[in-house]
């Protein structure tokens, strides 16, 4: 596990795209890194769409409000 831990570190990788629009997550967008367990999430909100999601190694979890 400590392998996973300082590969996650060394690779600077980061969420720089929307996962729903694609526009860069600039200075008025918000991303918040958090670990669960072995997995890497980014809690990502996209200005230009006003998407609000969760990107997971792999996956999309997208929150939408009640219509």
């Amino acid at each position: 596990m400590g392998e996973l831990t300082e590969l996650a570190r060394s690779s600077g990788d980061t969420v720089s795209y929307c996962p729903g629009c694609g526009a860069a997550l600039g200075e008025a967008a918000f991303v918040q890194e958090f670990w669960s367990g072995a997995d890497r999430h980014f809690l990502c909100w996209c200005a230009a769409c006003e998407l609000m999601c969760t990107v997971v190694i792999g996956a999309l979890v997208g929150t939408e409000p009640e219509h």
